[in-house]
């Protein structure tokens, strides 16, 4: 956006980013919530919240924010408090950020989002949310059709090293650092990356990784090979900095067809020549040959590297290039405009013009700030897990990952000793409770609006064989959001149970007029 007079802050806003549990130390939630968080603060006005979705006072700080983010949320309890936001003239957003139907088998969360009623409830929250954000034009291409109103925001870059000198170096330093759930794409180029440089005394392979993928690389003498251990952002730009090009294969799957280009971003911001795979990601960013590589197979990255190995001076060329080019194209604090204009242009299109209310922002950040875990930069605040969300996330393990139940149950109890006026550890803690409707009892007695919770205790009942009870807790689940399907289907497989074949048809054909189709309308 060129006209900044356009997106003048008249008043103050509150944006909160709301995501699944995850690793906020990692690259992900670095790009998408927090760099771009950071950034938008920097505008007069804007104040930024962001916490996970396990959080004890999620639903307190979400019914304050003027916009709410919701990154790959599926949670049904969500519905409710977007239909209050909807009435009083709140922005609400959903942001997928990755393609959550082509999750990788090892991924922890990939059989929760292999579940047909978690990828329709997604599917909902997308379209019943004001507007759709994507990380990349991929993932519009899949879900674009979700919501009449959609924008791309890529990811950018936040920091920008010094210039590196291209001092003449005696060996050339080829490098890639990645998760261990890039195994499968540094695997498949290891035996001919390990072949060429076996050829080549002259090159260096250093690498940031897990010990699986370190060794990979066993056949490759010592001293042409360095493991970096994995670290701090700030220890993988350090690691960056000390190397000329930098490697980036991807499989040709479906989830990483949807990736971002970060990895391209910081090989050139780095002054390191990025050599990358020619997929999705990277199709729109990397002009081969001046801003850096594009390899289909082996084959041709072995070709590129012997180019760029015989060749310093170009090397250097295409390096400069790619951070001169990202510089100018790709630095956060200049598009965070562009998402305000595009936040304030849904309340322009569909909201009331009095959204703001009368509360003071500030006094609303600043409160927010005093809670246990906040970490605050200027008018940015992080909301950080505290005891009680620790031991939430550790049951959930305990509980889905390890099977152990009795630790999972313990660590859920002491978790609601800490916190008896919240319902998350009882709803959690229900499949592991020896009492499960005593526990979703609670939950919804502590959370009464819950949708999960009523429709969990409709199963618990389901299972013990109170069906009048059970059929009572999928109608008030029906009552609280009469537009969610799963409600109607759980009572018609009950009905169904008892033979009452007729009703139990009528609540199928109900819960299938509610299932989203193909093209969203509001």
């Amino acid at each position: 956006m060129t006209n900044n007079s356009i997106i003048q802050v008249e008043r103050e806003v509150l944006i909160v980013q709301i995501e699944p549990p995850q690793n906020t130390d990692g690259g992900d939630y670095y790009y998408r919530t927090h760099a771009p968080g950071v950034a938008m603060t920097q505008q007069e006005g804007v104040y930024v919240i962001n916490l996970t979705n396990e959080h004890r006072n999620k639903f307190e700080v979400l019914k304050q924010a003027d916009v709410l983010i919701l990154k790959n949320i599926c949670d049904p309890d969500f519905l409710p408090l977007i239909n209050k936001r909807k009435q009083q003239g709140k922005l609400t957003i959903y942001e997928i950020a990755d393609d959550l139907g082509a999750l990788q088998p090892w991924n922890p969360v990939y059989f929760f989002y292999q579940n047909t009623e978690n990828q329709a409830l997604v599917h909902r929250l997308a379209s019943y949310c004001d507007a759709l954000q994507f990380t990349c034009s991929e993932l519009k291409n899949l879900y674009g059709h979700l919501n009449r109103k959609s924008m791309v925001f890529p990811n950018q870059i936040s920091y920008v090293p010094p210039e590196r000198s291209f001092s003449q170096k005696e060996n050339i330093i080829i490098g890639w650092a990645g998760s261990h759930g890039h195994m499968e794409d540094i695997e498949a180029i290891a035996p001919s990356l390990i072949a060429w440089m076996k050829s080549r005394p002259d090159v260096c392979l250093h690498l940031m990784c897990s010990e699986p993928i370190w060794s990979l690389f066993n056949a490759l003498p010592n001293k042409n090979k360095k493991h970096i251990q994995t670290g701090s952002p700030e220890d993988y730009y350090y690691f960056l900095s000390g190397i000329d090009i930098g490697l980036a294969p991807l499989n040709n799957t479906p989830f990483n067809r949807s990736r971002s280009d970060v990895k391209f971003l910081e090989y050139a911001v780095s002054g390191v020549v990025p050599v990358v795979q020619n997929l999705q990601p990277y199709l729109e960013s990397v002009i081969h040959g001046r801003t850096g590589y594009l390899f289909k197979d082996s084959d041709e990255l072995i070709s590129i590297l012997d180019l760029l190995a015989n060749d310093p001076e170009s090397a250097r060329r295409v390096a400069c290039t790619a951070r001169q080019h990202v510089i100018e194209h790709r630095i956060e604090t200049a598009h965070a405009e562009e998402r305000l204009f595009f936040y304030r242009e849904q309340f322009n299109g569909n909201h009331d013009s009095h959204y703001i209310g009368s509360y003071s922002r500030e006094g609303l950040f600043k409160a927010w700030s005093n809670l246990e875990g906040a970490l605050t930069l200027g008018r940015h605040l992080k909301l950080r897990s505290t005891k009680f969300e620790t031991l939430l996330h550790a049951g959930l393990i305990a509980m889905q990952v390890n099977k152990d139940k009795a630790l999972a149950r313990h660590l859920f109890e002491e978790a609601a000793a800490l916190d008896p006026e919240n319902y998350l550890p009882h709803l959690f803690g229900s499949p592991v409770s020896p009492d499960p409707v005593k526990s979703l009892g609670k939950a919804v007695e502590l959370r009464p609006d819950s949708l999960k919770a009523w429709i969990m205790l409709g199963e618990a009942y389901a299972k013990e064989g109170k069906i009048k009870e059970s059929f009572e807790s999928y109608g008030r689940a029906a009552d609280i959001f009469p537009e969610y399907e799963v409600p109607f289907l759980r009572a018609g497989k009950l009905l169904q149970k008892i033979g009452e074949t007729s009703k139990a048809q009528e609540l199928f054909e109900k819960a299938s007029q509610l299932l989203i189709p193909s093209a969203v309308h509001h």
